[in-house]
């Protein structure tokens, strides 16, 4: 996990705030692997899968929250600032 200040600042968010909230996710995304589950987020739901051997992963919880899965690129803008797609 890391921190882009200037983007935080730049967004009006207190960095500090940010760092907070990036860190529990951080944690739980490192919990949950190691139990075997999958965050899949994408269209604005998301949910943990499981992958028991079966046609698909099994949907074992939703998770509350806006997640955009994103293609995963983040260019630098010609602000300098860090972007997403």
């Amino acid at each position: 996990m890391y921190m882009n200040e200037a983007e935080c600042e730049a967004a009006g968010l207190d960095p500090k705030e940010v760092e907070r909230i990036a860190r529990g996710l951080s944690r739980y995304a490192r919990q949950a692997e190691a139990m075997g589950l999958v965050i899949c987020g994408g269209s604005g739901s998301s949910t943990l899968r499981y992958d028991d051997g079966g046609s698909g992963r099994l949907l074992v919880a939703k998770i509350d929250g806006n997640v955009d899965g994103g293609d995963g690129t983040n260019p630098f803008s010609n602000d300098g600032l860090l972007r997403g797609e």
